[in-house]
């Protein structure tokens, strides 16, 4: 391996990354560990609708006999002043936390064959990239790109946790007592108040989206949060991806008297149900806990192996309630310019400080 011929290869335009799409998709298809998150499609959809004037490509490409072995998804952040400062993040993080999509299980991805050979370099050339900062949220615990990361001296790491279910190996059986009491107490509640529980038509999709968004925000401005769907943005990015692929969205629902009163919205790939967002009747219904139920009855009737929560608290999170596998994940930030970091907060302060609005 060590006399290998391999091309690195510099990209800085969205016309050049564009051009690699197909080879892209077809990498992420061969790597283990596929997830939706890696898709093209959904990083593109991401550049398109939070792409900012300050932002700039620097992703690394690796090729061997021509064929695409390797790509490190990477841009950065450009904040000019007095001290300018560059913040690098994978493709699909970095926007404003109002607009935040949480884009988790991202990867430097690499062509397995190769992965000894090149975790290595990709390692010193992200080491070389004059970089003030980089953000990393959501790496799996055996994911290449925390190899890369994790050896930096200044690095940090922030712990959390997965959640999934293997639904070919899950039975109501593993729940607790007090959850399955809860479950069969709420279906017996729902059959008397005429209601129906079953998977929203991929037609409707867009419709139930706005009636999640309205249960939402109004569940969560009752606790004075703005809710998830506050930004445009946010709901822009999902509209289009909805539009570019159907195929990777699904919707279950509890309704009563032909009204929602819980949805449950998800991202789906070939082996695994990603529960993204909901929304609910809590006035009304919280003495139901539609939400359990909408949870369980999925897990059970879903046709995929996984049923994945995605990332939640290392310790006491609901999700953990449905005996769910639990995994490490891993938030890492690495600042190489502490002291330049600590200079460019003072100066913000003292800017802020000294700000008069007109």
């Amino acid at each position: 391996m060590n006399n290998l011929k391999i091309d690195f290869i510099e990209i800085s335009s969205q016309s050049e990354l564009i051009k690699l799409l197909p080879e892209w998709k077809k990498l992420n298809n061969t790597c283990p560990n596929y997830n939706l998150f890696k898709e093209p499609q959904w990083i593109f959809s991401w550049i398109s609708t939070f792409w900012q004037n300050n932002w700039h490509l620097k992703v690394l490409t690796a090729r061997y006999n021509d064929e695409l072995i390797a790509i490190a998804p990477f841009y950065y952040q450009q904040y000019n002043s007095i001290l300018s400062m560059k913040i690098f993040y994978p493709l699909g993080q970095g926007e404003a936390e109002a607009q935040e999509i949480s884009t988790e299980y991202t990867e430097v991805l690499i062509n397995e064959k190769f992965q000894e050979h090149l975790l290595p370099k990709i390692q010193q050339w992200v080491l070389n990239l004059k970089a003030d900062q980089l953000h990393w949220r959501a790496l799996l615990h055996d994911s290449p790109t925390r190899n890369i990361l994790i050896n930096y001296k200044q690095t940090k790491s922030n712990e959390a946790t997965r959640y999934i279910v293997d639904c070919s190996n899950w039975t109501f059986g593993d729940l607790s007592k007090n959850m399955r009491s809860r479950y069969r107490r709420g279906l017996n509640q729902l059959e008397k108040s005429n209601a129906k529980i079953d998977w929203v038509e991929q037609s409707d999709c867009d419709h139930y989206w706005q009636l999640m968004k309205d249960l939402h925000q109004k569940r969560w401005q009752g606790k004075n949060k703005k809710g998830a769907f506050c930004s445009n943005e946010f709901n822009k990015f999902h509209a289009k991806f909805r539009e570019k692929s159907p195929e990777n969205v699904a919707m279950s629902a509890v309704w009563v008297n032909d009204t929602p009163i819980a949805i449950h919205y998800y991202f789906s790939d070939a082996t695994t149900l990603y529960f993204y967002q909901s929304g609910w009747n809590e006035t009304e219904y919280s003495h139901l806990s539609p939400g359990l139920i909408l949870h369980l009855w999925t897990i059970e009737n879903s046709n995929k192996q996984y049923y994945d929560f995605m990332m939640g608290k290392k310790q006491d999170s609901y999700k953990a309630k449905f005996a769910t596998l639990q995994q490490p994940m891993y938030n890492i930030k690495i600042v190489f310019s502490p002291i330049k970091l600590f200079i460019h907060r003072v100066l913000k302060k003292i800017r802020l400080s000294t700000f008069t609005p007109n």
